[in-house]
């Protein structure tokens, strides 16, 4: 079904302290997401900024520690309207599979997501940069988003599949997260194609 790449085993993660600066940088954001009418936690932003500090730091060819300073104040602005962007196109706290579906994709897109759902699955599985409590949750969404995306698909025998906006911009978000996550190009490159046509399909 998919030309992408499998992922490479890796060693189980183990549980790490989170920096001070990164439980600051957390308190800032939750803050700030909090002004825009939206509700985060502080684990979930510290990991969240924990992707985006390793990504820069990543593209920067340096260690993460380098990169702090590039987390000021207006970075963090812009994290969290980021963040309320894109949440409020996943309809968050929303049950998907009563939502209208409004999207539509071709049943070969929709199955190259499936594919790429797969690998995110296998990649959390394996990937050490985080604890087993942020694995679980991840892995925990991104099955619930595999199993939703066949009760939509059994609904369609011919033609594009219709589909919930949100569900698609979930899906897009889950792969372009594990797209800058891992270090294996050619599975990057395939989850970011992937990632574009869910988004695509999000908006049609």
């Amino acid at each position: 079904m998919t030309d992408r790449p499998r992922t490479n085993p890796q060693e189980p993660a183990s549980p790490r302290r989170t920096s001070s600066w990164i439980r600051d940088a957390a308190a800032g954001l939750v803050d700030r997401v909090s002004k825009r009418g939206m509700t985060l936690t502080v684990d979930v932003a510290e990991s969240f900024l924990r992707e985006q500090n390793n990504s820069a730091a990543r593209q920067l060819g340096t260690d993460g520690r380098n990169t702090r300073p590039y987390l000021d104040a207006d970075t963090l602005d812009e994290l969290a309207d980021e963040l309320v962007s894109t949440f409020a196109d996943e309809a968050p706290g929303s049950n998907l599979f009563d939502l209208p579906r409004t999207a539509h994709i071709s049943v070969a897109n929709l199955g190259r997501l499936t594919a790429g759902l797969a690998e995110a699955i296998q990649f959390y599985g394996t990937f050490r940069q985080i604890d087993d409590a942020d694995r679980r949750a991840r892995i925990h969404e991104i099955a619930q988003l595999l199993s939703l995306v066949g009760l939509v698909q059994s609904d369609h025998s011919v033609g594009p599949v219709a589909a919930p906006p949100a569900m698609l911009a979930r899906i897009a978000r889950a792969l372009a997260t594990v797209a800058d996550l891992t270090d294996n190009d050619d599975l990057a490159a395939a989850l970011r194609r992937d990632a574009m046509r869910a988004r695509s399909g999000s908006k049609s």
